[in-house]
């Protein structure tokens, strides 16, 4: 899967510690307008599944 840089074109300026914490040790989730209630609420419950919650 291709992915477009997040932060593409942008200068870097001091430490970026916090920037690469996030880059590295989220879990990012693409969303766009034309997604529904039943499609949000089964990637929810899905992830809940992987990880766990809501047992």
């Amino acid at each position: 899967m291709k992915t477009r840089n997040i932060m593409a074109n942008q200068c870097i300026s001091g430490d970026l510690t916090h920037t690469d914490n996030m880059m590295n040790n989220t879990f990012w989730i693409g969303v766009q307008p034309a997604l529904t209630i039943e499609i949000l609420e089964f990637a929810a419950s899905t992830i809940e599944a992987y990880l766990g919650v809501n047992q």
